[in-house]
């Protein structure tokens, strides 16, 4: 199965940038078969659409759409070599994929042009990463002691 989804991913993502770019298509195809065999060949086909998407400059929608097929292409590629049982295609990595681009879309919706927002990106990842960290350690506290209670004599 997980090959092919590798075979059908490399076939959409090349599919994708010959749509966006036509004789881009080509260079991704090689890079494409060639990568069924060489992991890092798989990383230049993506990179090689990457460069097709800068190259035509693309809309949000198109950019999306090929990132998520370059992912889903780059996670079967890389997992076809591995162990048996070894699933790279799995609910929370395809919900990922497709929040982080829904999330990307509607940033591109925002008609914000205030020159400095592009600064705080870095600062915001950064708190972000912060507290999902802070979420996942857990938190040893030391407990005191608890004093017992004296005993009070009782009256006869």
């Amino acid at each position: 199965m997980t090959r092919f989804l590798g075979v059908l991913s490399g076939v959409l993502l090349t599919a994708a940038v010959a749509l966006v770019l036509p004789w881009a298509g080509i260079p991704v195809f090689v890079a494409v078969v060639a990568g069924w065999r060489l992991r890092t060949v798989a990383v230049g086909a993506v990179l090689i659409a990457l460069g097709a998407l800068a190259w035509a400059d693309t809309g949000a929608l198109a950019a999306a759409g090929i990132g998520v097929v370059a992912t889903t292409y780059l996670l079967n590629t890389a997992t076809l070599h591995a162990p048996e049982g070894v699933v790279p295609t799995t609910l929370p990595s395809a919900a990922g994929a497709l929040g982080f681009v829904g999330t990307a879309v509607l940033a591109t919706l925002i008609p914000g042009r205030l020159a400095w927002l592009p600064l705080l990106a870095p600062v915001l990842v950064i708190v972000l990463y912060a507290l999902v960290a802070q979420g996942l350690v857990v938190q040893r506290r030391v407990r005191e002691p608890v004093p017992e209670p004296e005993e009070t004599p009782q009256p006869s």
